[in-house]
Formats: structure tokens, sequence, C-alpha cells
């Protein structure tokens, strides 16, 4: 009864929050739906790193160069070359997963630290040839006067317009992580991270269920991308350096890398944080740096994990109560 009535209650809080963020554009400044767009392409690229972590037990620092890589594609073709949508945007995201499956038929062969090395290198390398290549891809100065297209008659440089297509592209693809999650090849892939060598034993993939993985997650860091280069409106090597890769892989751990919803919570909270904290004071970073530290030394677990403490607290007290009542 009372387990029904917290679903019920979850579910209520659900669409709360749901009809909360479509609406806004009604309510918000344009400074709250920037920072909201901000939060959802942020997010892609979190889901990205924190769906490997927590379902693959994979730690990639591969992700923030796909991000990158889809973001000069759109500069490249859909910008400098006029391609129109969604061919640069279809072939942004072709391109990562070359990248990928690249990267992937070499970094899965691996585990643990050594993948963690590896897929830094790889990262490293990408953000270097960037930085370099200043014929194609203009170095540190990167590719400038990006816009949205102009699409059905839409204007997409509107900010309302563009923050409602952003937030319908997360809730498409939150729903289809949370399918993949829950199919049978989440249940591999999930077996796959708790012991490689049983599931190999039972006769599966092993190496080809975690490339796919792989796969799915460039394809959300891809998206990521694509939207934080159409609202920016610049590509540069900043969105592929490693301070980046660190910056998000503290979001997974902050909100909890062993829950689903976790690399969300965890992008909200630190999103937020950098917007509010930096209007106090030019040492930011430090601050934020203190809080993340101080989640991971008291709640490895994250937010959510603090969050499930509490609960099974409360659910441990009503059920001594109950006990006591009866004994009585």
């Amino acid at each position: 009864m009372r387990q029904n009535r917290n679903k019920y209650l979850q579910y209520i809080f659900g669409v709360i929050i749901v009809i909360l963020l479509i609406l806004l554009p009604f309510y918000g400044g344009e400074y709250t739906i920037t920072t909201f767009i901000r939060i959802i392409y942020f997010g892609f690229l979190a889901l990205s790193m924190g769906w490997l972590i927590g379902q693959g037990g994979m730690v990639s620092f591969t992700q923030t160069a796909f991000f990158g890589i889809a973001g000069y594609v759109i500069g490249l073709f859909g910008f400098e070359r006029g391609w129109q949508f969604p061919l640069a945007d279809i072939f942004s995201i072709i391109v990562v997963l070359l990248f990928a499956l690249v990267f992937g038929m070499i970094a899965m062969r691996t585990e643990k630290i050594v993948l963690l090395m590896i897929t830094l290198a790889f990262g490293q390398v990408v953000w270097a040839f960037a930085l370099q290549q200043t014929t194609v891809l203009h170095g540190w100065a990167g590719i400038r006067g990006i816009r949205p297209y102009l699409i059905s008659g839409i204007n997409f440089l509107e900010k309302a317009n563009f923050y409602w297509a952003a937030l319908i592209l997360f809730g498409l693809g939150i729903f289809f992580l949370w399918r993949f999650t829950h199919s049978p090849f989440g249940l591999a892939l999930n077996g796959t991270r708790e012991n490689t060598q049983r599931m190999a034993a039972l006769g599966y993939p092993v190496y080809w269920i975690r490339l796919v993985a792989f796969l799915i997650a460039a394809i959300y860091a891809a998206l990521g991308g694509i939207l934080a280069t159409y609202n920016t409106g610049v590509i540069t090597p900043t969105y592929m350096q490693l301070s980046r890769t660190m910056w998000v892989l503290l979001m997974v751990i902050l909100g909890g890398a062993n829950y689903f919803w976790g690399p969300v919570v965890g992008t909200v909270v630190a999103v937020w944080l950098d917007v509010l904290v930096s209007q106090s004071t030019e040492r930011y970073n430090t601050i934020i740096g203190i809080i993340f530290v101080f989640t991971v030394l008291f709640s490895p677990s994250g937010i959510l994990g603090i969050l499930n403490t509490i609960r099974k607290s409360k659910k441990l007290m009503f059920l001594n109560s109950s006990l006591h009542q009866k004994k009585e």
C-alpha cells in the first residue's frame, strides 16, 4: 500500500517537472532558458559517459572528443559548405560513429585502468589535432558564426524554439536509453560489467556487446555536440580539452554514476552551481571543486545515493515501528 502510494507520488512529481520544463519559456527569462539549453547538451554528454560507467563498468575519456567532432562536422559542412538540414547533422553522427568504431575496436579489448588510459590518449590525440590544424579547423580560433537552421518556417535562432526542440530531443534520448538499459542487451551489458569471463563462458559475445554500447554512447555525445555548436555558434578545441572531460566525469559522480538518472541530476546541479557561484566570486572553480570533493568523500554514490539512503532509512524506521505496534 505504502509502496504504491510512493510510486504514485513519484509519477505525479515527474509529471509536474515535465510540465514546468515545457512551460519554461513562458515564465523564465532568456538567461534561464539559455542555462537549461546548456544543461541539455551537457546532459547528453554526461549520459554518454555515465551510461558506460553505470551499465557497462567502462570509464571512457573519449566522449568529449566525439562531442567536439560532431561540432566540427557541423561547422565544416553545415556552415562553411552550406549543407542543409538534416544532411550535416546526420553526417556528423555518421563521422562520430566511424571514429567510435575505430577507437572502440581497439579500446574494447582492454578493461579498467588500461581502457581509461587508452580512451584518454584517443581524446588527447583528437584535441591536439584540432588545436594544431590551422588550415581547415582554424586552430584555437575554431569555426565561428554557426547558426541554427530555419526549418518549416520555425526560426530556431529564437531561444524558446531552440529550447523546445532540444528538450524534445533530450526526452526522446532518455526514453530510448532507458529502453536500451532494460532490454536483454542492457542486461547482457550489466553482466559484462560484473564478470566478463563468466559472460564469455556462457556464450555471450562480450567484445561486441561492449563495442555496441560504446557506439550508442558516442551517438549521445554527438547529439550533445550538435546542440552545443548550434547554441553557442562556435566550435573550438576547448570543447575537447581534458578539463572539460574531468568536469563531465565529476557531473556523473556528483549525480551518482550507478544510477540511470545520476548523470542528469549531476548535470543540473553542476551547471547551476557553475552559474550561481560564478556570479558571486571569481574563484568559483575552487568552490565547485571543494563541493565535488566533499561529495566524493562522504557519498561516493552521489546525490541519488544520499537520497536512496534516506529513503531506505525511512522505510526501515517504518517497518520497525510497524513491528513494534504489532508486538504491543
